[in-house]
């Protein structure tokens, strides 16, 4: 019952609306008094809350005699509610698309010059990723990709970054350069660069003097930094001042290393 509970909260449903569904799954076809018996809730408030779970197609209701009796929709229906909310995304994300050059001209109108996003748990690490390829498949004038990091790190942190190419493949337009660690992974993150179309350059930082915790990756306008240390999390920091400061910061260690 907990875990079901905990996927209909995945699905939009707040905690008392699962407990109604749940409630209606487990009496079939009730009333609103013994819903609330089961669901541990008031009658008035079950009245509420059957009518967004009608609204949404996850209730319906029959009336005899004068009495409402509920019932929940079936496996499938489920399944049709999460396709309907799956084409409502996908359209909101259309829609997103087309008015993304207003919205970016109401971020550039404030007057705050620095924006700081926290992202956390491996599904965070991943937006990170997808947002730098985003924003290189966007840049048209020369520009770098500037990393340091250990792919064993990494790997650890995701297993299977090496085969979901997520963190190699940039656009061949783009040149990266990037101070990897020494370790086991090496080889083989050096076989992925020879056979990528992007422009790579790398320096080796010696692995007796540390592996890296953090994936410290810089792009035009943003740098991220990655704690790869025990459960992975980052934050993505957008500011030009910070993004020269590294730049200058990482060209100094470029040159002294061999």
């Amino acid at each position: 019952m907990a875990k079901l509970k905990e996927l209909l909260q995945q699905l939009t449903l707040n905690e008392k609306e699962a407990r109604v569904f749940l409630a209606l799954v487990k009496l079939g076809s009730a009333a609103a008094s013994a819903i609330a018996h089961e669901a541990n809730l008031t009658r008035t408030h079950v009245y509420d809350l059957v009518v967004d779970l009608i609204e949404r197609g996850l209730v319906s209701v029959v009336e005899s005699r004068g009495v409402k009796r509920y019932e929940a929709t079936d496996h499938a229906g489920l399944i049709a509610y999460v396709s309907r909310e799956q084409e409502r995304l996908n359209k909101l994300g259309k829609n997103l698309e087309q008015w993304g050059s207003e919205f970016n001209a109401l971020r550039l109108g404030r007057a705050s010059k620095t924006r700081v996003r926290f992202f956390d748990g491996p599904d965070g690490i991943h937006a990170i990723y997808a947002e730098i390829k985003r924003d290189m498949a966007k840049v048209t004038a020369p520009a770098e990709l500037l990393t340091i990091f250990s792919p064993a790190a990494v790997e650890r942190a995701l297993p299977g970054w090496f085969e979901s190419g997520e963190y190699i493949e940039v656009p061949p337009a783009i040149v990266k350069r990037g101070i990897v660690c020494q370790s086991e992974l090496l080889q083989k993150y050096l076989a992925n660069i020879k056979t990528s179309p992007a422009q790579h350059f790398y320096k080796l930082w010696p692995g007796n003097l540390g592996e890296f915790p953090v994936d410290t990756i810089c792009w035009p306008h943003k740098i991220t930094y990655i704690d790869l240390a025990g459960h992975p999390s980052g934050i993505i920091i957008e500011n030009e001042a910070l993004v020269k400061t590294f730049t200058m910061w990482f060209n100094q260690l470029w040159a002294s290393l061999p």
